[in-house]
């Protein structure tokens, strides 16, 4: 039964790719490039730079982030898709384990926003692994 699991998840994997791939290839990549980078977005862990972050009150609240360890929080990505200005958005939340809490610290950049789309419509979003960065503090 875990080799039937496995392949399933080993298809999905694949469709996922070429869902990804064909979007790539439309905002144009070349075929070849558009696949080696839908590999290595699902093989590999990317860092971005979160976009909007210095609207509403998002600049407090990355500085209340500050005062906690970096262990009390985890990152997630959700899709907003009744945003006004971006129906591809995706949101970047930040869940405060000590006070059960989360917050929308801002947006992965609309042009990745739309690569990942073929993720998301697949549902294959699985994050191993985000590294939170506080720019512009003392805090590393």
């Amino acid at each position: 039964m875990k080799e039937v699991h496995k392949i399933k998840q080993i298809t999905k994997v694949r469709k996922t790719v070429c869902a990804m791939a064909n979007q790539l290839r439309k905002a144009g990549y070349s075929l070849k490039d558009a696949f080696k980078k839908a590999w290595q977005r699902v093989k590999l862990s990317m860092t971005v730079r979160a976009a909007g972050t210095t609207f509403e009150n998002r600049q407090e609240r990355l500085e209340f982030l500050q005062q906690f360890k970096l262990e009390d929080l985890t990152v997630t990505l959700g899709r907003e898709q009744n945003n006004k200005f971006d129906c591809n958005a995706i949101q970047i939340v930040v869940h405060i384990k000590p006070i059960r809490r989360r917050t929308v610290i801002g947006y992965v950049p609309a042009k990745l926003a739309r690569e990942l789309e073929a993720l998301t419509q697949s549902e294959f979003m699985e994050i191993n692994h985000m590294t939170v960065y506080f720019m512009n503090t003392d805090r590393e």
